[in-house]
């Protein structure tokens, strides 16, 4: 018998994003009876980042196994993935009533509801999940997102005793997550030399269960340095689609790409994708690594197509999928926009690119500081932070060079010190309502002094390290 799913994992044995994207597609249109399947189907489709894909094999799946929690979980993380929280919210509630004891399902509300910016029924959902768990550090650090410890609390009294005693059974990432729950914790309290040390403590533990190889990621960046040149610019300007709607937005993580995002999106006429996803990189996967090599062979075995503008049109097509509605501006905000910039302003050249520049020393240590709920192996060590901030900074500056009047340059700290005035003319240099985008970032203003300007100063002697390495990058 003829496994339906055999082109979907040949696709991934091949590490092919985007023909996971299409063989799912294709299975979805074809609605065979894959029963169980379905959920193979969709998590081959979120692993590529096609939530829509993931979405609509989800609900194949629901309909397939309607008594299969699982089943339904797939269809929460689809949701999730496209920003539809209050969806996997009404979900989770279903699921709930019928088995209210299981920790795992309240955490997850607790995320959707956070996720919603209703903290308050947030905290509720994760202190039941710790309740039924109190060893559930994933619950921890959500409350820990909810509240304000306060010194002699049982909450931190309770993260303690966990710390001393009751680590023995967990993995070096849960005692990450607790090491990062309790630095926290401490800053709440106003402890800083504390909260210090157990970022450091968490970063080792993580580190220990992750891997990134920072030199393989530099060569990519000479890599792509070396390929988008001024002449391969101008050689393929007219191969893409001529489309204002999307503005890349370039930041690495604690660079503000989240608020900007949200304060465009304050325009009627404008929507903003999630930070999480990864539409440009899924279909632009024709292009490879986007070396000069690749990209010409992606455009040899066109065979006259114009894979370039084949690009632009799928990606754009995801677009709308993903937001759901019209939109006359797309905020694309994703994670490692730079590494994409150069395939997105060819593909795609009547687009804008705003770029956040954030103080490296601040910048290093929020990161640092942060554990990440979606991988980012290279934020646990000193060296490999400065090391891509650097690479950050080298592509951004080629990105300048090459797309000189697409790329607006603005400073996070003048975010802090005055949203409204980078919030309007940020909207002015992208086309949509200026006064929307002020009114916005003024009801948001609050939301950037959870990460100041000067934070860096809290890590004391712990920030050594990191200065050392900026230093050595030459960063700072």
């Amino acid at each position: 018998m003829i496994d339906p799913l055999t082109d979907l994992r040949d696709a991934r044995r091949r590490e092919d994003l985007l023909s996971v994207s299409v063989e799912a597609r294709r299975l979805i249109e074809a609605a065979p009876q894959l029963g169980s399947q379905w959920g193979d189907v969709a998590s081959l489709a979120l692993e590529v980042g096609d939530e829509v894909g993931a979405l609509q094999a989800a609900e194949r799946l629901t309909q397939a196994s309607p008594n299969y929690q699982q089943s339904w979980l797939w269809l929460v993380s689809a949701l999730s993935g496209l920003g539809r929280h209050q969806q996997a919210l009404d979900i989770l509630e279903r699921l709930i009533a019928q088995a209210p004891n299981d920790p795992a399902l309240q955490r997850r509300a607790g995320r959707a509801l956070l996720a919603l910016g209703r903290k308050n029924l947030a905290a509720l959902s994760f202190r039941r999940a710790i309740s039924l768990d109190r060893f559930d550090v994933m619950a921890w650090e959500g409350l820990s997102e909810c509240i304000t410890f306060e010194s002699g609390s049982a909450e931190l009294a309770a993260l303690e005793e966990m710390r001393i005693q009751n680590t023995a059974d967990m993995s070096s990432t849960q005692r990450g997550v607790l090491a990062y729950t309790l630095a926290k914790a401490y800053r709440d309290v106003g402890e800083d030399a504390v909260a210090a040390m157990r970022v450091a403590e968490g970063a080792s533990f993580c580190l220990g269960d992750t891997g990134f190889d920072t030199d393989r990621h530099e060569q990519s960046v000479k890599a792509l340095i070396a390929s988008y040149e001024p002449q391969f610019v101008d050689q393929h300007e007219e191969a893409g689609v001529i489309d204002a709607r999307p503005v890349l937005l370039i930041a690495p993580p604690c660079g503000g790409a989240e608020w900007l995002s949200q304060v465009l999106a304050a325009d009627d006429d404008t929507a903003t994708l999630m930070r999480s996803n990864s539409l440009f990189w899924l279909n632009a996967a024709s292009l490879g690594d986007q070396t000069l090599s690749e990209i010409s062979a992606a455009i040899e075995a066109g065979w006259g197509r114009n894979v370039l503008g084949d690009v632009a049109k799928r990606y754009l097509g995801q677009a709308e999928e993903a937001l759901g509605a019209p939109a006359k501006r797309i905020i694309d905000p994703s994670s490692l926009s730079e590494m994409a910039a150069g395939a997105f302003g060819v593909c795609l050249p009547a687009s804008k690119m705003v770029r956040i520049f954030r103080d490296p020393r601040d910048l290093a240590w929020s990161i640092y500081k942060t554990r990440f709920r979606k991988a980012r192996h290279w934020t646990y060590h000193p060296d490999d932070i400065a090391r891509v901030l650097a690479c950050h900074n080298r592509l951004c500056e080629h990105w300048e060079s090459i797309f000189p009047d697409r790329i607006l340059t603005v400073r996070y700290e003048d975010m802090l010190s005055d949203p409204q005035a980078v919030a309007r003319e940020v909207a002015t240099f992208i086309g949509v309502d200026g006064d929307a985008a002020a009114a916005e970032a003024w009801l948001r203003s609050e939301a950037l002094n959870a990460d100041p300007a000067g934070v860096h100063a809290e890590a004391g002697d712990r920030f050594e390290p990191l200065s050392a390495a900026l230093e050595r990058a030459g960063l700072i």
